[in-house]
């Protein structure tokens, strides 16, 4: 099978949803863009908790199948969508985690209410795609739209969230951030009126956070 690496990485974020409490059972789906423009995205109906990379399915950038005995997700042709209309997106994860979920069945985008939203959004928001039918191509429309030519992070009406990256270790990083800022607005909503921060705050912050973080370094064997 081609791209085991890459099969391996798929299977491992799914797992993560599962044990991070972003997903239960069989709800939710990752993918990623191969470097031949083909897509592997987890399978339809398999428990995370089983899957294995051989059970990741390959399919083009249209969605049809091109390698892999079962079907692939349902939310198929969003993932390919917005692959379509992001050439720089090398990675989608789609869940219905509470906090996040609860709000797109509000309807409720999530306005610059943290510091830590720039990582999902240059403006610090996290826009809202209208509802429709899951695993259509109106959806990935609805979805493409909403991330538009920038954005890593949206919530989609009555339905959940979807997050991109380069790869599916950062799309899955961003779920989590999505996560924590939709329990936090969640919670300031109901406790009152969150004070938002201004577009200039906004703007200082994001120039601040774009080169945060270090790699670490590599180990060096001094017992000689």
């Amino acid at each position: 099978m081609k791209h085991h690496g890459l099969r391996e990485e798929v299977a491992h974020v799914a797992k993560r949803l599962i044990d991070s409490g972003l997903v239960t059972g069989t709800s939710g789906n990752v993918s990623a863009r191969t470097p031949e423009g083909e897509v592997l995205v987890t399978p339809s109906g398999i428990d995370y908790e089983v899957l294995e990379p051989e059970d990741v399915v390959l399919v083009d950038i249209e969605g049809t199948v091109v390698e892999g005995a079962l079907e692939p997700s349902s939310e198929t042709p969003m993932h390919t969508g917005i692959y379509r209309v992001r050439a720089e997106v090398g990675a989608v994860v789609h869940t219905h985690s509470i906090y996040a979920t609860t709000l797109a069945c509000l309807g409720w985008p999530i306005p610059p209410v943290h510091y830590m939203l720039t990582t999902l959004s240059g403006d610090g928001q996290v826009p809202l795609a209208p509802y429709t039918t899951y695993g259509t191509e109106e959806l990935a429309g609805y979805a493409g739209d909403a991330l538009g030519e920038g954005c890593n992070a949206c919530l989609l009406q009555n339905h959940g969230t979807v997050t991109v990256g380069a790869h599916p270790e950062e799309a899955f990083a961003r779920t989590v951030v999505l996560e924590e800022m939709a329990e936090i607005y969640y919670r300031t909503r109901i406790a009152g009126e969150p004070v938002l921060l201004s577009p200039g705050q906004i703007e200082e912050v994001a120039a601040k956070i774009s080169g945060y973080g270090q790699a670490k370094p590599a180990s060096t064997d001094n017992r000689g």
